[in-house]
C-alpha cells in the first residue's frame, strides 16, 4: 500500500508540484480509496490485482488534484498548501462503502446462494423422458407462415403438455424428398454470356439437364447454350464434367447461387465475387437437389442443439439417400444424441423449419414429413413457467 501511495505523491507533484508525501490526513483519504477499490478485488468484481493497483492510483491523483485546484504551488517537504484537507474535509466524492452497501451486498450473496441451491436441487431431481408425434398436415394444429416454417401448437391441441423441460432431441423422422433439381431458389441465377436465364423448374439427370433453359434474356441475340456431359470414367474425356458454349456464371453468391453452381460445376470467383466457369466446367456434375436436410426448432436453447453457419437451434441433420418422391429416414443413435442439459421451461409450441445445406428454408410443397421427438422433463417439480434467467 505504502509503494502505490508513493507513485501518487510523485504524480501529484508531477502535476501539481505539491508534496504530500508527508501530509497523514492524505494518506487516510488514500486508504479509504484503496480500500474501497481492494473490496472489488476480494469480492471478484476485479479480479486482477496489477489492474486494481492502477485503478487506485488513477482514482487518487485524479482525487488529490481536484482538491488542489487554484492553490499556489510549494516546494518538497511542504504540507500546509493542502491544509484544506484538515479544514473542510469533503468526503463526499469518496465512494467508500456504506453500511447500506454492505447490507446490500450481504443479501446478494445470499440469493446467488438460495439459486445455487435450487439449481443443485433442480438437476438432482427425478426425470421422465416424454416422447410425441408431430407431422406437416395437423391443419387444425399447426400454421405455416412463410412456407417451409411450421408453428405447431403443442398444448391447446392436446398434443403433450411440456412442463419443466431440461432437454429435447429428435429420435425419429421422416422428409420427403421433393426438392426439384431446378427450384425456386436457383431457377434464375445463372448468365449466359452476361445475359440472365430463366431455367425452368424441374428435376434433372447429369443427362438431361441442357433441356432446362427455357428463354433468356431479350438482349440476346444467339440460341441457347449447348450442352455436352462427359460420363464419368477413366480418361479426359470422361471426367463426369459439362462441356457448353460460350461463359456461364452466377448472378451473386446467395444461397440459390451456390446451388445453381454445384449443378454446373462452376468455380467461385474472388475477384468478381460470382461463380464461373467458360465452355467447360471446373467441378463434376452434381444434379442432387439436397444432400442433407437440417431441421431447426427456435424454441430449443442453443446449447442443446448442433451449430452451423446458418443455425443455432439445429435439432439433427437428415442425409438424403432416396430418389425423388422418397422418403428419407432419420433414427438418433449414439453419435447423434445430444445429452445436454438447459434450464427449465415449458413448451407450449415448437416452430420447425427444415434448411438445405446453403441456409435456404425448404419447402415441402404439401408433402408430409413426420417428426418424433424427446423431451426431458422434471418430476415433482412445480411449474417454473419461463426460462430462469443466468
Amino acid at each position: 500500500m505504502n509503494e502505490t501511495f508513493n507513485l501518487i505523491c510523485q504524480d501529484v507533484y508531477k502535476l501539481k508540484q505539491i508534496d504530500i508525501s508527508r501530509n497523514e490526513e492524505c494518506f487516510k483519504m488514500y486508504k479509504k480509496i484503496a480500500n474501497k477499490h481492494l473490496d472489488k478485488y476480494k469480492k471478484r468484481e476485479n479480479n486482477d490485482l496489477e489492474s486494481c493497483k492502477r485503478d487506485i492510483r488513477e482514482y487518487s491523483v485524479k482525487y488529490f488534484c481536484k482538491k488542489l485546484h487554484g492553490k499556489p504551488p510549494g516546494k518538497i517537504g511542504e504540507t500546509k498548501e493542502y491544509s484544506s484537507i484538515n479544514q473542510n474535509k469533503d468526503e463526499s466524492t469518496i465512494p467508500v462503502p456504506t453500511e447500506r452497501d454492505l447490507i446490500d451486498l450481504k443479501q446478494q450473496q445470499t440469493l446467488l446462494e438460495k439459486k445455487t441451491q435450487i439449481y443443485r436441487k433442480i438437476f438432482s431431481s427425478d426425470t421422465r423422458k416424454i416422447l410425441f408425434s408431430v407431422n406437416t398436415l395437423q391443419r387444425d394444429s399447426i400454421s405455416v407462415d412463410p412456407k417451409g416454417t411450421y408453428t405447431i401448437d403443442l398444448q391447446s391441441k392436446n398434443i403433450v403438455d411440456l412442463k419443466n423441460v431440461i432437454s429435447f432431441n429428435l429420435v425419429k423422422a421422416l422428409v420427403p424428398n421433393v426438392r426439384y433439381t431446378i427450384n425456386d431458389s436457383n431457377y434464375n441465377k445463372l448468365l449466359h454470356d452476361s445475359v440472365a436465364l430463366t431455367l425452368k423448374k424441374g428435376v434433372y439427370t447429369v443427362q438431361n439437364i441442357g433441356t432446362c433453359f427455357q428463354s433468356l434474356g431479350p438482349k440476346h441475340s444467339s440460341a441457347s447454350p449447348t450442352f455436352s456431359y462427359n460420363s464419368n470414367g477413366l480418361g479426359a474425356e470422361k471426367d463426369g464434367k459439362f462441356s457448353w458454349s460460350g461463359e456461364l456464371k452466377t448472378s451473386d453468391t446467395s444461397a440459390g447461387s451456390k446451388s445453381i453452381a454445384r449443378i454446373f460445376g462452376l468455380k467461385y470467383n474472388s475477384t468478381s465475387k460470382i461463380y464461373t466457369s467458360t465452355t467447360t466446367a471446373a467441378f463434376q456434375a452434381d444434379t442432387r437437389a439436397n444432400h442433407f436436410f437440417d431441421i431447426e426448432v427456435a424454441e430449443i436453447p442453443s446449447i442443446a442443439c448442433y451449430q452451423t453457419e446458418h443455425s443455432k437451434n439445429i435439432v439433427a441433420r437428415i442425409n438424403v439417400n432416396s430418389p425423388f418422391g422418397g422418403l428419407d429416414e432419420y433414427t438418433v443413435s449414439d453419435g447423434t444424441y445430444i445429452d445436454e442439459k438447459f434450464q427449465p421451461q415449458r413448451l407450449n409450441k415448437i416452430t420447425i423449419r427444415i434448411l438445405d445445406e446453403f441456409g435456404d428454408v425448404i419447402d415441402l410443397s404439401g408433402v408430409e414429413s413426420y417428426f418424433t421427438f424427446e423431451a426431458v422433463v422434471l418430476k415433482n417439480v412445480p411449474d417454473l413457467g419461463i426460462v430462469l434467467e443466468n
